[in-house]
């Protein structure tokens, strides 16, 4: 069992001035994850960046995106799910600052781009 139950999902209209509360939500995990300032501001950026992105592969503007974060004991993970749109997968070739990794996948009809900030154990 892990230290940092920590879990959020979120669901977001395509609207680019709702990603900003993804990003806000990013900033209190690695705030939490007791992350510098610059960093926290650099994964705040990317998650804003993801969600806009995500919204852009998107045609069915009914169906919200999801947006899960989990705080896990040595990571944090963002996911963006797009319903209903396959995963770029290698045709996607982004890179954001403060973010570790970068993956997509496909997953129950949804396409999933998946960051990944590796945090320090902490006592």
């Amino acid at each position: 069992m892990t230290k940092y139950p920590l879990h959020l999902l979120l669901s977001l209209d395509h609207d680019e001035r709702l990603a900003a509360a993804a990003g806000g939500a990013m900033r209190i995990f690695a705030d939490a994850a007791g992350l510098s300032n610059e960093n926290i501001e650099q994964l705040k950026v990317a998650v804003v960046s993801a969600c806009k992105l995500c919204f852009g592969f998107h045609d069915n503007s009914t169906t919200p995106c999801q947006v899960n974060f989990r705080r896990l004991d040595d990571r944090i993970e963002v996911e963006v799910c797009v319903p209903g749109v396959a995963a770029p997968g290698e045709r996607l070739q982004v890179a954001w600052d403060g973010v570790d990794s970068v993956q997509c996948e496909d997953r129950d009809n949804c396409g999933v781009l998946r960051l990944t900030k590796f945090v320090p154990a902490t006592a």
